[in-house]
């Protein structure tokens, strides 16, 4: 009886754990896939593009604990947990960097020009066509599977979050860039 006890929770507990593992990208609602499946070549490409960065914010991660969408190409750092369960959901712009976050094409002109003349530049990001919902759960299916993905915004802070393309690769990368600051040292 006991044994049969053990045959029956350990299914119960397989099959919550195979229902767990499903797990879908925010933007395209299709099925998230475990980093570890990606070429070793397109890793080491990943992690060469966040080195040369050189910035705290922006540091390397281990793409064998990120999930990433084959629809979008986009890779979600640390979301591999405890017996290969994903998990994604909205607060991943949180968990990268936190903020208030709301859309770049929300901005009205005059918002958006003081955002171009804070930072010393926004190449790389998606400038050019962006939802006009302010929110970043809003995101109409016109821009979800725009290369490079969507930017977002504080407006307190003058933060950008946005998505950039790994040169190279299908990939997608979360990139934080901060503003001009009084405290920077000058190029050259």
């Amino acid at each position: 009886m006991t044994g049969f006890l053990l045959l029956l929770a350990s299914f119960f507990v397989s099959a919550w754990i195979t229902r767990k593992q499903t797990c879908l990208d925010p933007y395209s609602k299709t099925l998230l896939r475990p980093g570890y499946t990606l070429p070793a070549y397109t890793m080491e490409l990943m992690l060469r593009f966040l080195y040369s960065m050189h910035q705290y914010d922006n540091r390397m991660f281990d793409p064998r604990k990120a999930a990433f969408c084959r629809a979008t190409g986009r890779l979600y750092p640390n979301a591999l947990k405890w017996m290969d369960v994903i998990n994604v959901d909205w607060s991943f712009l949180r968990k990268r960097y936190p903020g208030n976050w709301v859309s770049w094409g929300s901005l009205t002109n005059l918002q958006q020009e003081a955002m171009r003349s804070a930072h010393h530049h926004l190449n790389g990001y998606q400038t050019m066509h962006s939802s006009m919902n302010h929110s970043p759960k809003a995101v109409e299916q016109d821009y979800v599977y725009m290369k490079p993905g969507p930017l977002y915004v504080d407006l307190d802070t003058r933060v950008l979050l946005g998505w950039k393309c790994v040169p190279d690769t299908e990939l997608e990368v979360l990139v934080v860039q901060k503003p001009k600051g009084i405290f920077e040292l000058p190029k050259g």
